[in-house]
């Protein structure tokens, strides 16, 4: 009867595990396909984000934050931090870069 019980709860784990990696991989090819739209000047700050919601379902899918102690909270926020941070750094150069139309060049 106990091992039954442990089964059941293997199985469970591992199908909220391969639905928080299929939500993963939903939200990167959202954002893959958010990257090739043309979007305004205005709305380029959309395509973080699916980056920002990956970054949220890791923390809360996989690093099962709400169920850690506190130091495993503050390791978790520390992580996200970070991430963000980094995210933003790499979102600087899209969002800032301007596109110069250089006319036909007449070729001889």
């Amino acid at each position: 009867m106990r091992q039954h019980s442990q089964e059941k709860s293997v199985t469970a784990e591992l199908w909220r595990l391969l639905r928080v990696w299929v939500l993963l991989l939903l939200l990167g090819g959202a954002e893959v396909a958010a990257s090739y739209l043309p979007l305004a000047r205005a709305l380029r700050p959309l395509v973080i984000l699916p980056g920002v919601l990956m970054a949220l379902t890791v923390a809360v899918g996989f690093m099962e934050v709400s169920r850690g102690i506190v130091l495993v909270r503050v390791f978790a926020v520390a992580a996200m931090f970070w991430l963000l941070l980094l995210l933003g750094l790499g979102s600087t150069d899209p969002l800032t870069r301007i596109d110069y139309h250089v006319p036909d060049a007449q070729v001889k």
